[in-house]
């Protein structure tokens, strides 16, 4: 199958071209648009697919509420929007809740040639985050980045938690931090009160990228930047 548009994708902009695919995969990409193809989109945009890595939830779902049929509805109508692939992403709560939410999400996301964007895994937002720039994030279950509790919400997850938000400066000795970096899951600073230098040291404990660059944490303060 070939497609054609006046505006490709391409390095950064948006060119001429056009794109063959077979199987559901790209063969070939050419700017040459003369060529005959099966689908002419005219000046439409032609885009990769979106992959949202933070997405609590749409269409009156909500990860954190573990109803299958809810998030099966979320799964199929997210390609509307253009994404392809997506983290659902939990919000800070008690155990029961996250281990249901994750369960969910493990059990959907087993479930095979189900239409709609691709899990790929969960993103753990909270609940190991700062008190004071919680934002929206429900004070009376914040708890102390722990390994062990940790372990239990992967278990729960089947495994599939992929990114985790926390405040690393919470992280005694980064003990969590080291332990997710080591296994599989990108960790990454959010809703946290770190200096800069907690985060320097963190980075070199495996942190790879920020929650909420410039909302929900300390952000630029007088003399210190902070997580930001």
């Amino acid at each position: 199958m070939k497609i054609k548009s006046t505006r490709v994708w391409i390095a950064n902009q948006f060119i001429p071209a056009v794109i063959e695919m077979d199987g559901g995969k790209i063969t070939d990409v050419c700017t040459d648009m003369r060529i005959a193809v099966d689908c002419d989109y005219g000046d439409l945009r032609i885009v990769p697919g979106f992959i949202d890595i933070h997405t609590h939830g749409a269409y009156l779902f909500d990860t954190n509420s573990a109803d299958e049929e809810g998030l099966k509805m979320w799964k199929r109508r997210l390609p509307e929007e253009g994404v392809t692939a997506f983290l659902p992403t939990t919000v800070t709560a008690n155990e029961d809740v996250l281990i249901k939410a994750l369960k969910n999400v493990a059990k959907v996301k087993k479930e095979k040639d189900l239409p709609g964007a691709e899990i790929l895994g969960v993103h753990l937002e909270g609940p190991f985050i700062d008190e004071k720039h919680r934002g929206a994030q429900p004070l009376e279950a914040i708890a102390k980045p722990d390994v062990a509790q940790f372990i239990k919400y992967q278990a729960a997850a089947e495994g599939n938690i992929r990114d985790i938000t926390m405040a690393v400066e919470k992280d005694d000795h980064f003990a969590l931090t080291e332990y997710c970096s080591s296994h599989g899951v990108a960790v990454s600073v959010g809703h946290s009160s770190a200096t800069a230098e907690q985060v320097y040291l963190a980075s070199a404990h495996g942190i790879r990228c920020a929650t909420h660059t410039f909302n929900g944490m300390s952000g630029l303060v007088h003399r210190n930047n902070g997580v930001a």
